[in-house]
């Protein structure tokens, strides 16, 4: 058989890769060091997991010499491993070095492998706005996790051996409000009830009212307008209810939010038959349904949102999500109904159709949601 150049050339590499992917799996699997760490104000509390081959060699924990490192012998050598520990593992707060206290000692299995874990706490002398960590202990690599209360938690891998890392709050809050955002555009594109919602509100929007009935909206500047006029419309007032239900001021129970979402659905779907619905007249029903999906949204963030500290951000990030996930349907479906606007296909088949397609859709997630 002839093989060209290339051919040995991947033939190569393919063997390069099937020799490292056992290592890489090894490694990765082999790796039960994880420092986490939880910033509250001033107050720093952490957990620290080391294999156990990690301290045993440099402090020689099997006193029996028997092969085995056990229980007692961790335990009567807690001031030493807790030494070990605050000398090989540094934690400052706004730049200055944190005194750490342990509190609890434990030994077990994780990921596979016999670790000791450790309970710390630490005190800063002001609110802890950026943090850093110096850890030489020995090993491959520690994974570390870091909070700041009423924020995202920061992950990332930390070296053994000299590894440093830093954060600070400001970059959790960041990543914290990224992460609802895109929360609140997830929630949009896998609720179906809120997409067929939006998808029978815009349907009519390429027509505008006129004493003989319908008519095709001629400006797509105009058609833009009455869209926004109507997504602003629900946004504004799902804002809302989504708000006073997550400062637990309003509150209903979530069953008969999720039958009155089905049921705005239907209604929607229904006014679409009406000979002169138009976009500019749906907006009243994007307002007054948003209320309901408002509620709806608030189910689905659940204890996220629990604590005063971050709902505001959280909320912000979420409603911006919606809008955005909202926008990203506007801007796919626009375009084409705008197109189709004069089509048979689109006033009987869409419209009506279409329309029709969608109440029994929400008659079917009535009964089910009802019984």
């Amino acid at each position: 058989m002839i093989f060209t150049r290339r051919t040995r050339q991947y033939r190569l590499l393919s063997c390069l890769v099937s020799l490292l992917l056992p290592s890489l799996a090894c490694a990765q699997a082999g790796n039960a060091s994880v420092l986490e760490l939880t910033v509250d104000q001033h107050r720093i509390a952490g957990e620290l997991s080391v294999e156990l081959d990690n301290l045993n060699s440099p402090l020689e924990l099997d006193t029996d010499l028997d092969g085995e490192v056990t229980w007692d012998e961790i335990r009567n050598r807690r001031p030493d491993i807790e030494d070990h520990l605050r000398n090989h593992v540094f934690i400052f707060a706004n730049g200055s070095e944190v005194d750490l206290q342990f509190d609890e000692l434990a030994y077990g299995s994780f990921n596979g492998m016999p670790s000791i874990l450790s309970h710390f706490s630490a005190t800063a002398a002001q609110d802890v706005q950026h943090i850093g960590i110096n850890n030489t202990l020995r090993g491959d690599s520690y994974r570390l996790r870091l909070r700041f209360a009423g924020a995202a938690s920061l992950d990332t891998v930390l070296p053994a051996g000299g590894g440093t890392a830093s954060f600070s709050r400001a970059e959790a809050e960041r990543s914290e409000l990224g992460r609802s955002i895109v929360n609140g555009m997830l929630h949009i594109w896998q609720g179906y009830d809120h997409i067929l919602f939006l998808l029978v509100l815009l349907i009519p929007a390429v027509f505008h009212r006129t004493d003989a009935g319908r008519e095709s909206v001629s400006n797509f500047g105009r058609l833009l307008k009455q869209v926004v006029i109507v997504v602003s419309a629900f946004t504004i007032t799902h804002s809302l209810t989504l708000s006073l239900a997550a400062m637990k001021l309003v509150s209903l129970p979530p069953r008969f939010v999720e039958i009155a979402i089905a049921v705005s659905v239907l209604l929607a779907a229904l006014h679409n038959f009406l000979p002169r619905t138009t976009g500019v007249r749906n907006a009243w029903l994007a307002s007054g349904f948003g209320l309901l999906h408002g509620f709806g949204f608030a189910n689905f963030l659940g204890e996220s949102i629990a604590g005063a500290a971050p709902i505001v951000r959280t909320l912000v990030g979420f409603n911006i999500g919606v809008e955005l996930g909202q926008l990203a349907i506007v801007a796919v479906f626009l375009p084409f109904a705008f197109w189709l606007r004069d089509t048979r296909f689109y006033r009987f088949g869409l419209l009506y159709g279409g329309s029709g397609a969608v109440c029994i859709v929400s008659l079917f997630w009535i009964w089910g949601r009802a019984f």
